[in-house]
């Protein structure tokens, strides 16, 4: 059995106790330091104590990181396709607001209507929230989607046809 001595606390440990890397184009790797010593070098506390004596640098970094994921956020009118029907949204960040109808903690997802996100899709970009809101509208009154009643008082729940509500007469 191979034997290597780690260069942080040198002992003399089999090759199993080390990381080793493979690559297609380069031989194989291995760490000079244990998998022991590699955890206490690379891992959340190393991290943490990086944050508390860098705390300027790393309030930049996230919200550097912060801004970065809402500009790749789309805005539009969106179809969720659910285990109980239809529902139709308008949103300024899609990504997110797709996350929040799935979260079981948000008061407002399809879970706490006892459906569950099957597909999801943008349907229109608009960049106006004027906009997207009669966008919506016509959309909910054009699908009738099942999911939507909260928006739509005025629908009958009795009367279903084709996973949405009919208009109450």
């Amino acid at each position: 059995m191979e034997t290597k001595i780690c260069t942080k606390c040198n002992k003399d440990l089999p090759l199993t106790e080390y990381y080793t890397i493979r690559n297609k184009n380069t031989k194989d790797y291995t760490y000079s330091y244990c998998k022991k010593c590699h955890y206490s070098k690379m891992t959340k506390h190393t991290s943490k104590k990086w944050r508390k004596e860098n705390p300027k640098r790393w309030s930049e970094d996230v919200v550097k990181a912060t801004k970065a994921m809402f500009e790749r956020h789309r805005e539009g009118v969106y179809l969720i396709v659910s285990t109980k029907g239809l529902y139709i949204g308008q949103t300024d960040k899609y990504e997110h607001r797709i996350q929040q109808h799935k979260h079981s903690k948000f008061k407002g997802n399809l879970k706490h209507k006892g459906a569950k996100v099957l597909f999801s899709t943008l349907l229109v970009e608009e960049s106006d929230p004027v906009k997207r809101r009669k966008l919506e509208k016509k959309y909910i009154q054009l699908l009738r989607p099942a999911l939507n009643i909260a928006a739509n008082p005025d629908w009958e729940r009795e009367k279903r046809v084709g996973g949405g509500y009919i208009k109450k007469s």
